[in-house]
């Protein structure tokens, strides 16, 4: 009997319904959604929102859902409000600053249109690119973002292969 005939289940034998499956389970990716997540959960996290970061997750959001604008109480709306908050309140006593864990972890990207899109290499040049020009600008920004994205379309391209 060959492999090929041969009956699923039984040891050394062949089994292309197995095969399938365990391509299915090797093709999982991650999310746009995932990446801001880890930004929240890494030691970035704890670093106050500032205009890279609201630039970096608007350009995330556009990438993500496709369309052109920002989407009104979206995450990207979100953190551009946390950004502005930080740079008006700056050095103001009593007032609370707001960190990227306050604005990207938990549900809170869950509310981005096309978050549960696989982050792709487009994504990560994007946000790249928004976060290098709004630092260029002034606008403060360690790149946390961006880094996620490209970790996260790099894992997927490799999961993909």
């Amino acid at each position: 009997m060959s492999h090929a005939q041969a009956k699923p289940g039984r040891p050394g034998d062949v089994n292309d319904d197995a095969m399938e499956e365990s391509a299915v389970d090797a093709t999982e990716t991650v999310t746009v959604r995932q990446a801001l997540q880890a930004v929240a959960l890494s030691p970035a996290g704890a670093r106050p929102v500032d205009r890279a970061d609201a630039s970096a997750v608007e350009a995330a959001e556009k990438s993500a859902s496709g369309m052109g604008h920002v989407v009104p109480g979206g995450i990207a709306a979100a953190v551009q409000q946390a950004a502005e908050t930080n740079e008006h309140d700056a050095g103001e006593e009593g007032t609370k600053v707001v960190m990227l864990r306050d604005v990207l972890g938990g549900d809170a990207s869950a509310v981005m249109p096309g978050s549960n899109k696989a982050a792709t290499w487009v994504d990560a040049e994007k946000v790249a690119t928004a976060t290098g020009s709004s630092a260029g600008r002034g606008g403060g920004g360690m790149g946390e973002v961006a880094d996620a994205l490209a970790a996260a379309a790099q894992i997927n391209e490799g999961s993909t292969l």
